[in-house]
């Protein structure tokens, strides 16, 4: 067994030799630390976000970070991986079961947290509303053409050939659209995106790249495609912006808030979510493409670290789809301390293959 040409500097690293990795690694190590590298495009930071400890499968986060709005962007890394949830999640859910056939016009907010794919549609599966069923039967989920053009604005934004933090967060939003399209698993969901955005309408800021009136025509463009179609009952607006939500109930939508999570604090701890498991490499995923660039460190008697980049300057939509990353640094006894934690217990290359092959016949 080897990791050799799987994990390689300046190579991309597939999500489950990712996985297979830092499960070793974490396996070996009492405690792995993850710091912000900075994001690639000039600019360099050392800072320390968390600590992770426990087993493999039952880890908990330890917060070493006290910056308020690096405290937000973790907290939005740990939202989009499922290891914190947003308040009343349950509560709101319960409120759409009560329906067979559910319209959902979606803000753009919540495509950023990823609320729908990692939170909402998994809920839905635990909720018993009626003995004889466990969801309900039908999703649309109804994406205005004016969260679209506010994506792939933030889409747009680089640095130093490099995205910024807003213009990973646009990609990783197109990301959850795209599985939002494939969620064959999910029986009744349906995406639309509804609404043609007219230019001439649009309120921008300075730079072009910030649409100031965008609230007000998601709500214009969702009612003018419920005008449209024969369907009154089940039909609701999800936002997690607070006035957004007061006003889509003041112009007669029904509007459900999804409430934030409790904001971090520097010694906070994230013990796992009581009934999931969420992956190692999902959490790094999600922090370095909240970061840009983290270092995880560790320790086995000699200090060993591995560099990982969520938005390097040639990555495309098909790096995203794959939930890929870019090894950007590993020091030199990287290798050689992995074998050793492995053992030879799996073949890392015959895991390869068959992922890859897993997902060609997705592809078809």
């Amino acid at each position: 067994m080897s990791f050799q040409s799987l994990i390689e500097k300046g190579e991309v690293v597939d999500f489950p030799i990712l996985q297979l990795a830092l499960a070793a690694i974490k396996g070996r190590a009492d405690r792995i630390s993850v710091r912000s590298r900075g994001f690639g495009g000039g600019e360099k930071e050392d800072v320390p976000l968390l600590d992770l400890t426990g087993p493999p499968s039952r880890f908990r986060v330890h917060v070493q970070n006290d910056d308020k709005e690096y405290l937000d962007w973790l907290n939005s890394a740990l939202l989009c991986s499922g290891l914190v949830e947003p308040a009343g999640l349950s509560a709101l859910v319960r409120r759409l079961a009560d329906h067979q056939d559910v319209v959902l016009g979606i803000d753009t907010n919540v495509l950023y947290a990823c609320i729908l794919g990692e939170h909402l549609l998994d809920e839905f599966a635990r909720v018993h509303v009626r003995p004889y069923r466990e969801s309900v039967n039908w999703i649309l989920l109804v994406i205005p053409g004016v969260v679209m053009k506010e994506i792939e604005n933030a889409a747009n934004q680089k640095k130093g050939g490099h995205l910024t933090h807003v213009g990973r967060r646009g990609y990783r939003a197109l990301q959850e659209i795209t599985n939002l399209n494939r969620a064959e698993g999910f029986q009744g969901l349906s995406v639309l995106v509804a609404g043609e955005t007219n230019p001439h309408q649009l309120q921008l800021s300075a730079d072009g790249m910030t649409i100031l009136n965008a609230d007000s025509m998601i709500r214009d463009q969702l009612k003018a495609f419920l005008r449209g179609i024969e369907f009154r009952k089940g039909v609701f607006f999800l936002t997690m912006d607070k006035t957004n939500a007061s006003l889509a109930a003041a112009e007669g939508l029904a509007a459900l808030r999804v409430q934030h999570p409790p904001r971090l604090r520097k010694g906070a701890t994230i013990d796992m979510p009581r009934d999931e498991s969420i992956l190692l490499a999902r959490v790094l995923y999600e922090l370095a493409v909240e970061f840009g660039i983290v270092r995880v460190t560790w320790n086995d008697g000699q200090e060993h670290h591995l560099d990982l980049d969520g938005g390097w300057s040639w990555k495309s939509m098909e790096h995203w789809d794959a939930w890929q990353l870019l090894v950007a640094d590993i020091d030199p006894g990287f290798h050689k301390a992995l074998a050793r934690y492995v053992g030879g217990r799996f073949d890392a290359k015959r895991i390869q293959r068959e992922w890859e092959r897993l997902v060609e016949d997705l592809a078809e």
